[in-house]
């Protein structure tokens, strides 16, 4: 045991010897350049908030061959990335998920050895941490993407109401955009994507091709819907104010279904939570006197 022991311990310093000057020369050698984005401006989610510099350092020399590996995933990443309105690249992504996945294992090897010597438990602890800051990542950046799609399907039916309130008052279907991204919190994700709509319309793109590219970014098939109606109607020389009508009661009962879909699945959500915490304590509560009371009477010592 004391062997295997040494072994875990020769692995941990050498990685120690190997893994810590290759952060200093990347520091010094991957120096990020100057960024006209700050932080806060990215919209990232917490974990890359906290990290940012050091990915930054390590994503050419570690981020970017990692991607090379897995294309399809880079892909997957980055419309994520893009819906979730992120101003970064898959690499990062790649980048924390190898930094975390090595850091997590290292400290859990460290912490498990300071409790027993077992080299099963030291293993077996270690690569479980090491796996779950390896699938953090990418869980952050899916999850602030579906987040963000939810936000933008919520306020899309108000959105779409009041564009078709500001044309029925008489102004273009542009006008009525930047009325609702002037009225609007600024900070909505639906408002974010309508001003940065506009903003291409003043770089000299259509609306069809505006509208189009929206629909990419957000990637959803509500949205996809009413981006496709508007660019019909455009196309036909359709009224848009009564499309608009039209895919206002559309996008309420995309909601209710959404709602429907999320009540059905709260039954089997409730499954894990009341098997694991209200059964043992309703089973305590009901059979602690029970016990109790078999053990005064005479039947306890037969029980024995």
């Amino acid at each position: 045991m004391n062997g295997e022991w040494n072994v875990q311990l020769v692995y941990l310093i050498v990685f120690a010897v190997v893994f810590v000057p290759y952060l200093f020369l990347s520091f010094f050698l991957h120096m990020p350049k100057e960024d006209p984005l700050s932080v806060a401006d990215r919209n990232l989610p917490p974990v890359f908030r906290r990290l940012w510099r050091v990915l930054s350092m390590l994503v050419e020399s570690l981020g970017c061959r990692l991607s090379d590996w897995q294309p399809r995933r880079t892909e997957k990443l980055r419309k994520a990335i893009l819906v979730g309105g992120m101003r970064m690249t898959p690499e990062y992504v790649f980048t924390a998920e190898a930094l975390l996945g090595i850091s997590f294992l290292v400290a859990a090897n460290l912490l498990v050895l300071c409790v027993t010597r077992d080299v099963g438990k030291v293993v077996g602890f270690g690569v479980l941490a090491g796996l779950l800051g390896y699938v953090w990542p990418a869980l952050a950046v899916y999850g602030a993407a579906e987040r963000r799609q939810t936000k933008i399907v919520h306020a899309l039916p108000f959105s779409i109401d009041l564009i078709g309130s500001a044309m029925r008052s008489g102004v273009d279907f542009t006008a009525a955009v930047r009325y609702y991204v002037m009225t609007e919190d600024k900070a909505e994700p639906l408002t974010v994507e309508y001003a940065m709509m506009l903003r291409e319309l003043e770089l000299g793109k259509t609306r069809i091709d505006a509208l189009e590219a929206m629909s990419a970014r957000i990637q959803h098939d509500a949205f996809s819907a009413f981006a496709d109606a508007v660019i019909h109607g455009l196309e036909v020389g359709a009224s848009i104010v009564d499309t608009l009508k039209i895919q206002s009661e559309e996008m309420r009962r995309v909601r209710f279904n959404i709602a429907e879909r999320k009540a059905a699945r709260a039954a089997s959500s409730m499954i894990f939570p009341i098997v694991a915490f209200i059964m043992p304590a309703m089973f305590l509560i009901i059979g602690t006197p029970i016990l109790i009371r078999v053990f005064s009477s005479g039947l306890g010592g037969l029980m024995k």
